[in-house]
């Protein structure tokens, strides 16, 4: 059993323990009848807007989100304008929650940039009200396999960003699990998760990509519930290829879609969220609008399903 399993099943036995001395703490899992009116906060992706940052804002705003979570991109174009972003904000009702950041590698001469530019971030999202900060790499080997000291070092490395950015500023540093990076499968995702401090980095999983990497949405956000900074709702189909003569497969095709048009069991991983009352956003994320639709049309979509089968207020 992993150290973060066991911190998780420990964290739950306390609560059931305190339950008994205040009832305002028990968890839903010993009084499922609070789940049902629990309340989530939902937020919404800017990235299938590419640098239409103020377009994105303004449709996500339009269709009813309370927060977004935007693009390193979108970032630069107001890195020196924290202000006037953090007025656009409030003009539009919306919270920002997070800022993608990218490319993290586990190159030494890199390192001390990488560090500051993302420390700059949490700065930057601190001042616009914002709350967290996504970190994904780009360290995967291009062949062969990561040894253990790459995942040395980029705990590490992750473990200095989220030191600084938390101490610093009170910004949470969430790990995401890209496809093609360090993370990708659920055990390497779990062996991140457990070489680091989870004082300092947390985890922002992507369920499509859990999923993607043959993993269990479902099971990994139980089991990592207590390192949770938040979810991203993504859905994804999966095809398997067809078997080539020498006997090999190819890899998957994969292809990201609106929530419930894939197969993500996303009723199963918000029921665990309710069980164990979590608190904070789910945010929803689609990389690019699919079968000719625009942004704002695929994301009408994703709200019809969070509204109408998962049941939640957005």
């Amino acid at each position: 059993m992993s150290s973060s399993r066991r911190r998780f099943l420990g964290g739950v036995s306390a609560a059931a323990l305190a339950a008994q001395f205040d009832a305002s703490r028990i968890v839903s899992a010993f009084a499922p009848a609070f789940a049902e009116d629990y309340e989530f906060k939902v937020g919404y992706h800017t990235s299938a807007w590419g640098e239409n940052t103020e377009r994105a804002i303004d449709e996500i705003s339009a269709l009813g989100f309370r927060g977004v979570q935007i693009q390193a991109e979108d970032y630069r174009k107001y890195a020196n304008r924290p202000a006037e972003f953090k007025s656009l904000m409030a003009t539009k009702n919306l919270s920002v929650v997070s800022i993608s950041s990218d490319g993290l590698t586990i190159k030494p001469d890199t390192e001390k940039q990488e560090i500051a530019d993302r420390v700059a971030m949490a700065k930057w999202i601190k001042e616009v009200g914002g709350l967290y900060l996504q970190a994904s790499d780009n360290a995967r080997a291009k062949t062969g396999v990561n040894d253990h000291d790459d995942y040395k070092k980029l705990s590490k490395r992750l473990n200095e960003i989220g030191k600084r950015s938390f101490g610093e500023y009170g910004i949470k540093l969430g790990y995401h699990n890209d496809m093609g990076s360090m993370g990708e499968r659920p055990d390497d995702m779990v062996r991140i998760l457990d070489a680091t401090d989870p004082k300092n980095v947390w985890a922002l999983v992507d369920v499509a990509h859990i999923q993607a990497a043959g993993g269990d949405p479902v099971r990994f956000t139980r089991d990592y519930l207590n390192r949770l900074a938040y979810p991203h709702f993504k859905d994804v189909l999966i095809q398997k290829t067809q078997v080539s003569l020498d006997g090999k497969g190819g890899r998957p095709k994969i292809d990201f879609v609106e929530l419930g048009q894939g197969m993500v069991n996303f009723p199963g991983i918000l029921q665990i969220m309710k069980d164990y009352r979590y608190k904070g956003w789910i945010v929803i994320e689609l990389d690019r609008a699919r079968g000719g639709r625009t942004p704002k049309e695929s994301a009408a979509i994703n709200k019809k399903y969070v509204d109408e089968k998962l049941k939640l207020k957005v």
